[in-house]
């Protein structure tokens, strides 16, 4: 079998799980995240003049940012633990959840954000389907088992 053959037998969902971690696990998704969220936090705030509106996109994109880059890797460590996959994948979706809201309230509330439930309604769907498809692509991985030696190529970048 050559490299081609094994590329192209490979299951769609690996090769979407794989392609989902790509883009969510690193910079690219937390870029993304810090754009979107912030945006929003401007627009949301926005009735209460541009200074408060502008701290508080600035922070709501600056957490996005950060949370982006530590919940992946917090979902990474979660989902590596010991126990079933079912128990593992709600620990990393739950944990990364209970984490990244914590933080993220907790420091609208320090800032003075006049609207952070409005600040945060629209990320709240977004931010739970984030996890579940991260961890779910985590377990379409490890469900898979190893890959075999010609789809190595794959792995790269997500190590």
């Amino acid at each position: 079998m050559t490299v081609s053959t094994a590329v192209r037998t490979k299951p769609a969902s690996q090769s979407l799980a794989r392609w989902a971690l790509r883009l969510m696990d690193g910079l690219t998704g937390a870029c993304l995240g810090a754009l979107f969220y912030g945006s929003w936090g401007v627009f949301a705030n926005s009735a209460h003049g541009v200074e408060i509106a502008l701290r508080s996109g600035a922070a709501q994109g600056a957490m996005s940012f950060v949370v982006t880059l530590t919940g992946t890797t917090l979902m990474h460590r979660l989902y590596a633990g010991a126990g079933a996959v079912w128990w593992r994948s709600a620990r990393a979706v739950f944990g990364a959840l209970g984490m990244i809201y914590g933080l993220i309230v907790g420091v609208h509330w320090w800032l003075g954000t006049p609207e952070i439930l409005l600040t945060l309604a629209p990320g709240l769907p977004i931010t739970i389907g984030f996890c579940l498809v991260f961890t779910l692509s985590l377990v379409r991985l490890d469900v898979a088992g190893p890959n075999p030696p010609a789809a190595d190529w794959a792995k790269k970048g997500l190590e």
